[in-house]
């Protein structure tokens, strides 16, 4: 793995005029979050050590971070429909990838999306790895018994520094109940957990899984979140609405380039774009009350106040609606991050000030499907600890 890249004077400069800061200082030393690019970049032999088969780019942050994998692990062309996923990391260096299996494409090829039809891949089964950026070395996870059907509710949870668990969610169709499969890296084996199922008879979209610290929130753009704690033996899932009146009907395609969640200090945020009156406007709430789902309404911003900000005028970015990205883990205002023509850039909501911006350097998947799906927060902390 590349040394973190410390920043820039340019950069730092950056942080003290902004407030914006991805480093925090802890007493054993210094954590960075990573913008991770959630679709891996696939190599070919000679690209590694032997021994070797992954590695990670590191970009100071808001910059790009790429997984970097051989092609015995990927093996399967890229399409939009079907490509390798980073699904999670942890805070130990470790990292969730689900990939398709099957033959080595003939004749190897450079990597990029293929545009055969979506269904080219109809009949290969997936696989989940453990991506150690520690040691350069992946875990082919057993197969559960069960087919991998939406790699978005699959998280990994560290349990210490050299153990973990990875939990992938399995809501049953139409029935009150859903199994949790979970692979303990003590045991080297899966074991299922039945779970009830608030949501009854409706599908779970499988946006995503943010993990905070030993909670799982299963995600659903459309609807809200599954949380299960980890603490307790008693486990069960708790359903957490969106905000009022966010609610969509299932299937609702799109919503990761509207929508996104994440944590900020602690507290589970939620972003929306949408359109008043043909006015686009960004909105922003906070999670109060997990039990009785109260949000507060924290701000909005009108992207006509966005485009009129000096700071975005730098950026020679066109007066047109972004998708979102993220939202800043640890910025103590309301930070959300958006994409637009390679740019990722960071607004202040509540003052529609930008706030810094970057190329981000990810050209898998193209770049017009760069959305909140193809990107995850990831805490770097250094090998040595």
């Amino acid at each position: 793995m590349e040394a973190a890249m410390p920043a820039t004077p340019m950069q730092q400069e950056v942080m003290a005029a902004t407030g914006i800061n991805w480093m925090t200082v802890t007493e054993d030393g210094v954590e960075m979050w990573m913008v991770l690019a959630c679709v891996p970049h696939v190599v070919q032999d000679g690209y590694f050590k032997p021994g070797y088969d992954n590695r990670f780019k590191l970009r100071v942050a808001p910059g790009a971070t790429r997984l970097v994998v051989h092609r015995s692990i990927a093996p399967s062309r890229k399409t939009i429909g079907d490509h390798p996923y980073v699904a999670d990391g942890d805070c130990h260096g470790r990292v969730l990838l689900c990939a398709t299996q099957g033959p080595e494409p003939e004749p190897p090829v450079l990597d990029g999306f293929y545009s055969r039809p979506l269904d080219v891949h109809h009949g290969l089964s997936k696989a989940y790895f453990v991506c150690d950026t520690r040691t350069h070395r992946s875990t082919r996870l057993p197969d559960s018994g069960r087919p991998i059907l939406h790699p978005g509710n699959a998280c990994i949870a560290s349990t210490s520094r050299d153990a973990y668990l990875v939990a992938d969610l399995h809501p049953t169709a139409g029935a009150d109940h859903a199994m949790l499969l979970l692979y303990s890296s003590a045991s080297g084996a899966w074991s299922n957990l039945e779970l009830n199922y608030p949501p009854g008879g409706r599908p779970w979209g499988g946006h995503g899984v943010v993990v905070w610290p030993k909670e799982i929130w299963w995600v659903d753009l459309s609807y809200g979140f599954l949380a299960l704690d980890l603490n307790v033996a008693h486990r069960e899932l708790r359903f957490v609405p969106l905000p009022d009146g966010r609610e969509r009907p299932p299937g609702t395609p799109d919503l990761d380039k509207t929508r996104c969640v994440g944590m900020n200090i602690g507290e589970l945020r939620y972003v929306e774009i949408d359109e008043r009156d043909g006015d686009p406007i960004v909105s922003m709430w906070t999670l109060l009350d997990e039990d009785t789902g109260t949000w507060s309404f924290d701000c909005e911003a009108r992207f006509k106040a966005i485009w009129d900000d000096e700071g975005y005028k730098a950026t020679k970015l066109p007066r047109e609606v972004p998708t979102v990205a993220l939202i800043h883990p640890e910025h103590p205002g309301e930070v959300a991050y958006f994409f637009l023509r390679s740019r990722l850039f960071g607004v202040h909501l509540r003052k529609c000030k930008v706030l810094e911006w970057r190329f981000f350097e990810m050209m898998h998947p193209p770049m017009g499907y760069h959305t909140s799906r193809f990107v995850r927060l990831w805490k770097h902390v250094p090998a040595s600890r």
